[in-house]
């Protein structure tokens, strides 16, 4: 089972997401009442260095002891009580942790709001690069918005996070489902800076939830109904052509079959980078 550590408002409303599903065990820190549990509530500050320079150790370490297994922290960079972002991560240093990142409309922030996402924002890239945590993935809310479309006001968060939630868990389910075929193999070690995304089985069009440069490698998931696995002999021809399609002199490519029950086929993908994402933002 994963432990999901939803930090900040935003956080703690995907980690209410992945809570639907019974392959993860949820836990919840914010300055504001949610109304969830476990929850642990940190003192409201003003600033962000406040929040990391009052960061309550102790209490901390108490409400984590019971976690096991890997780990993954969702927050976005904007909000003041990411400043304690370091500190917390700080707490789980002898867990496999991972860290889903998601960056906010930038133009719609204030100056100082905008200034706090970027300096979480490559800090935790550096963490990630240092193997200080396992990996970083990078979601942008306007990509989400983008390959929703028209999404109303009233629950509008809710969609975005819905999209992600329900992709993310699919790779996990995948990646713990035994494949039809596949050419898998692990990312290289220095290659820590991730997104992921949805991908069209049929024409091969992708669409990822972060513009990451310089991807090294990129992993495709084909979800395939079952009877056209059996029937279909254009099928295997067609992928392999769109996966050989995306190789590159500088990115690796693999992909994964699998059969389903489902009448419609889909698929999602990973892309994986070792170069820091925004340079010279600060």
């Amino acid at each position: 089972m994963e432990t999901i550590i939803g930090l900040g408002a935003a956080g703690v409303n995907i980690a209410k997401r992945f809570s639907s599903y019974p392959q993860y065990k949820c836990y919840y820190v914010d300055s504001e009442d949610h109304k969830v549990e476990p929850w642990l509530k940190l003192a409201k500050r003003k600033s962000h260095e406040a929040y990391e320079k009052h960061f309550p150790v102790k209490k901390t370490a108490d409400f984590f002891k019971k976690v096991k297994g890997p780990v993954m922290l969702v927050l976005a960079g904007s909000g003041l009580v990411t400043g304690a972002a370091l500190r917390l991560l700080e707490s789980l240093k002898d867990k496999k942790v991972s860290v889903l990142y998601v960056r906010p409309d930038l133009s719609l922030l204030s100056e100082t709001a905008v200034m706090q996402e970027r300096v979480v924002f490559y800090v935790l890239q550096e963490y990630a690069r240092s193997a200080a945590i396992e990996r970083m993935y990078m979601v942008d809310n306007n990509k989400l918005d983008n390959i929703l479309g028209h999404v109303s006001i009233v629950g509008y968060h809710d969609k975005l996070n819905e999209l992600l939630v329900s992709t993310l868990h699919m790779i996990n389910v995948y990646n713990n489902t035994k494949s039809v075929i596949d050419t898998y193999s692990p990312p290289h070690e220095v290659s820590r800076l991730s997104t992921i995304g949805i991908l069209d089985s049929n024409t091969g069009e992708e669409k990822m939830f972060f513009d990451l440069d310089f991807s090294r490698e990129k992993v495709y998931y084909y979800a395939i109904n079952s009877d056209r696995l059996e029937k279909d002999g254009e099928l295997f021809k067609n992928i392999k052509e769109q996966v050989r399609s995306r190789k590159s002199e500088n990115t690796k490519v693999s992909y994964g079959v699998f059969s389903t029950s489902y009448e419609h086929d889909y698929g999602y993908c990973i892309s994986h980078s070792s170069f820091v994402q925004g340079q010279g933002i600060l």
